[in-house]
């Protein structure tokens, strides 16, 4: 079977606590405000951040659907903030930790393509 005979991805869902929620937000927000040239970029991580807008369930969990590129989106940008703190902010580092432990390894991000 050839991969163009295969149904589309099935979507991941990112489950995300409340601090967790906040950091993305801040994650994607930076990553739109620095790929102003992207449109592509912008429109995917604008998408995500609807998604943590959204209300958390029962448990305070917020569980965001997310596409094969939002997924990317996400990744690269909770990797970008992570890569960008400094040691005194060790929370949120390790909250953005948290947050990429809850996605696919970085082998698999970059296989996916955005076009």
């Amino acid at each position: 079977m050839t991969d163009s005979a295969k149904g589309p991805e099935p979507p991941y869902h990112l489950l995300l606590e409340g601090d967790e929620v906040r950091v993305a937000e801040t994650a994607l927000t930076l990553l739109i405000s620095d790929e102003a040239h992207e449109p592509q970029i912008r429109r995917l991580a604008r998408e995500v951040l609807a998604g943590l807008g959204e209300d958390p369930g029962e448990n305070g969990v917020l569980s965001l659907t997310l596409a094969p590129q939002q997924m990317r989106i996400t990744h690269t940008a909770v990797r970008i903030l992570l890569d960008d703190l400094q040691r005194g902010q060790a929370a949120e580092r390790e909250i953005l930790r948290g947050i990429l432990e809850k996605l696919p390894d970085e082998h698999t991000m970059r296989a996916i393509q955005l076009d």
